[in-house]
């Protein structure tokens, strides 16, 4: 941060300084929004293009260029007086991540998520802080601490792809919980980390010299902790309930400041401020006196939604203030990159930290989902999405950097940090999309077999009649609801010869999640649920009559009677393309169904269905 006396002291007049940061902070803005928006057109994530953009309005790239002309060194003073947003962004971070730590949201997380998280995280410190410490010869509390800020995430990036592709269920649940958690751990790791190396610097090379003003620089961040708590509790009420004909929150018995000042807990401005405020007050007092101020924040956020009101966090996710202080934050962030000091040492640093990070992310999601007996097909898809990075790892890096004097941290996390939030950021949609598959099915080869087109081939029908036999039709089931339906037709799946290697919790789980996205409904009393599964090789395809119609959804919303299962193997896509195609096209006919719905045995069911047109 600037000050006035630094100013004074290296000549630079307040009345120069001031005009140079209202362009430097205008250029960062225009930057980073314009390269976010740029790659946003390009499917690419916005905070990525926001980083690039805040490095090409920082003072070296506008240096390098020769935009500066006689003022490079005031240029690089003015936008050194925004960095301390950057310490005030995390710690509302920090603040925001209490959220997660209500005890009915940690109940609710299970024993699964905090295994996959711990495992994830330790493989991630262990391999980064090896590979920095033996193959880049880094030193080993700097290796460590890279380590540390390798374990955390992005889960707003991966929230926003999610959210994009409709994505529910346990995928999505597992995999916030996991984020969550990790970057919880990684901050925690990471502060008392912080708190060795400066007992180290200051000479405490002893366990027991180093334990006591660890510990004691813990208890105070969590007082100061408790602080930020009060104001907020005091500044924010509580609101238990409106009095008939009452429009104010504010009763006649609350105190003058209650009634004066307080604010009700609702999504607004007002408490983005109160909050904002309180969290940067109390942080900065934990980063004066040395205490690990991310603990501090992330304190009193637990505090908050525990013992307050979580609706007071809502108000830090209105969706325009929040865009805006995450613009300001990654260009920031990014004017303070440097390439000339850019060597192969950092670029040997760099290599190994993301090969390590990505290697131990996999590694470690994979073995915590074999411990906890996760579903495969999610324990084949998660590790692929925790790679990317961003805001959390970005600040503590920063963070690193300025308290311990160690330029190399950030050297080597920020561009680390771009590619894992764009290469990352790939990878995800690819396997989200990868996952959308699996349990939506192919909706283009369903409306193809409805429109009659000549596209449902000979082969699709020979390949779907193949697998038609008696004992693949269940007749008049009684089933009264969707899911029993769809369980009734599993199990009957799994009776049949090699039926064992179905899975039937991963099945049920699948087809849910596929109804929810699009329901199977074709009409004219028709359904066709399906999924791709792990674990088999052939397709199973189960006809079902109903005695009495159940809902499923889809074109018209009527009681479907007719229900076919399709389970699929995940090897072989085109092949459940074919299955879809032609189940449709064959039921299209008015007469087949008709004739279907009053066959009296499976034999004859399964004639129907061999000589439909």
């Amino acid at each position: 941060m600037v000050h006035f006396s630094t100013i004074a002291a290296s000549g630079v007049a307040l009345t120069d300084i001031v005009p140079l940061q209202m362009v430097a902070f205008g250029a960062l803005m225009l930057g980073a929004h314009l390269m976010g928006k740029l790659f946003g057109r390009f499917a690419l994530p916005e905070p990525a293009g926001q980083l690039l953009g805040g490095m090409l309005a920082g003072p070296w790239f506008l240096r390098t260029i020769g935009a500066l002309g006689d003022a490079p060194s005031m240029y690089g003073t003015a936008i050194t007086g925004f960095t301390f947003f950057v310490f005030v962004f995390i710690a509302v971070v920090a603040f925001s991540i209490g959220e997660e730590l209500h005890v009915d949201r940690l109940r609710t997380v299970g024993r699964s998520a905090l295994i996959i998280s711990v495992t994830q995280a330790a493989f991630t410190m262990v391999l980064t802080t090896a590979g920095l410490y033996v193959i880049a010869g880094r030193p080993f509390i700097e290796s460590m601490m890279i380590g540390a800020i390798g374990i955390a995430t992005a889960p707003a990036m991966t929230f926003v792809l999610l959210n994009k592709l409709r994505i529910e269920g346990r995928l999505r649940n597992v995999l916030g919980s996991v984020e969550v958690l990790c970057d919880v751990i990684g901050v925690v790791i990471f502060s008392l980390l912080v708190q060795v190396s400066r007992g180290i610097s200051a000479g405490q090379v002893s366990a027991k010299s180093l334990a006591g003003p660890l510990f004691r620089d813990l208890a105070m961040a969590h007082v100061v902790g408790v602080g930020i708590f009060l104001v907020l509790w005091i500044l924010v009420r509580r609101r238990t309930g409106l009095r008939e004909n009452e429009t104010d929150y504010r009763s006649e018995s609350d105190g003058l400041l209650a009634r004066v000042l307080a604010e009700h807990p609702s999504p607004s401005a007002q408490i983005f401020c109160v909050v904002v405020g309180a969290v940067s007050i109390g942080s900065g007092i934990a980063y004066a006196f040395h205490y690990p101020f991310l603990v501090t924040a992330t304190f009193a956020g637990f505090l908050v939604a525990n013992l307050h009101s979580r609706a007071i966090f809502d108000s830090l996710k209105i969706s325009n203030i929040a865009a805006l202080f995450n613009l300001a934050f990654f260009a920031i962030v990014g004017s303070t990159v440097r390439f000339d000091t850019f060597d192969r040492a950092i670029g040997l640093s760099i290599a190994v930290y993301v090969l390590a990070r990505g290697l131990g992310k996999v590694l470690g999601t994979r073995l915590g989902c074999r411990l906890v007996g996760e579903d495969r097909k999610i324990a084949s898809c998660l590790p692929y999405l925790v790679f990317p990075q961003a805001g959390v790892a970005a600040v503590e890096a920063v963070y690193a950097g300025a308290i311990l004097g160690d330029a190399m941290i950030p050297a080597i996390l920020l561009p680390s940090i771009v590619v894992f939030e764009i290469g990352g950021t790939i990878m995800s949609g690819v396997t989200l999309e990868k996952w959308r598959s699996w349990v939506s099915g192919e909706d283009a080869a369903l409306k193809t077999a409805r429109g009659h087109d000549a596209t449902a081939s000979d082969a699709s029908r020979d390949l779907l009649l193949s697998t038609l036999k008696p004992q693949r039709v269940a007749l008049d089931v009684t089933a009264t609801s969707k899911s029993g339906v769809i369980e009734a037709l599993v199990d009957h799946a799994k009776s049949l010869p090699g039926g064992e290697l179905i899975h039937k919790e991963e099945a049920l789980q699948l087809i849910g999640e596929r109804e929810k996205l699009f329901a199977t409904g074709m009409g004219h009393g028709i359904a066709i649920p399906h999924c791709r599964l792990l674990g088999i090789d052939t397709p199973v395809v189960v006809w079902c009559r109903l005695r009495e119609g159940v809902v499923f959804g889809g074109i018209d919303d009527e009681p479907c009677d007719l229900i076919i299962l399709i389970l699929s193997s995940v090897g072989d896509p085109k092949a459940h393309m074919k299955l879809l195609a032609a189940t449709a096209r064959i039921l299209g006919c008015a007469e087949t169904r008709q004739a279907l719905r009053a066959t009296e045995d499976t034999h004859a069911f399964v004639e129907v269905v061999k000589t439909a047109p």
